[in-house]
């Protein structure tokens, strides 16, 4: 027998799904959260400790925390300040480092490139003088070339 899903049906199977899946690991973090924190309140105030030990023993707590933090810190604002000043240093140092390795590897193409476009002009020029020695007059293509003339010079040498 097939149920009905009001929800299913007016939301869509996907709809559904996702809602499923997006609140099942959020909810279980948050109540477990929640529940540690009413956890140690409970059992810091059903103690059988008296009331004025429990709240010594919290104020000390307090402050051993607020000192440990004033330490890290340096000593309240003026720490903060100090650190944030120190990590705008070190931050604008290294974009300043990154400026110049970019601009040092932009130099490197620049270079590549003007030697590249030299190797080609250099070729080009070659190729342009083997063409003039090669072409004879009278003959308009530069590719074809007479080689009876060199048939006259092999004979020559063999005898």
């Amino acid at each position: 027998m097939e149920t009905y899903n009001r929800d299913r049906h007016l939301h869509g199977v996907e709809e559904y799904e996702e809602q499923v899946h997006q609140s099942t690991g959020r909810d279980f973090t948050v109540g477990l959260a929640v529940g540690l924190i009413v956890g140690t309140v409970g059992g810091l105030l059903l103690a059988p400790k008296s009331g004025d030990a429990l709240r010594d023993d919290i104020s000390e707590q307090t402050q051993k925390l607020s000192e440990g933090l004033n330490s890290e810190t340096g000593g309240g604002q003026g720490g903060l300040k100090e650190k944030a000043q120190e990590k705008k240093e070190e931050l604008s140092n290294k974009v300043n480092e990154t400026k110049d390795e970019i601009k040092a590897k932009k130099g490197e193409q620049e270079e590549k490139q003007r030697v590249k476009s030299l190797d080609e002009s250099a070729v080009k020029a070659q190729k342009d003088a083997i063409q003039e020695e090669v072409q004879e007059p009278g003959r308009d293509d530069v590719r074809t070339v007479d080689v009876s003339k060199f048939e006259e010079t092999l004979d020559g040498d063999k005898k």
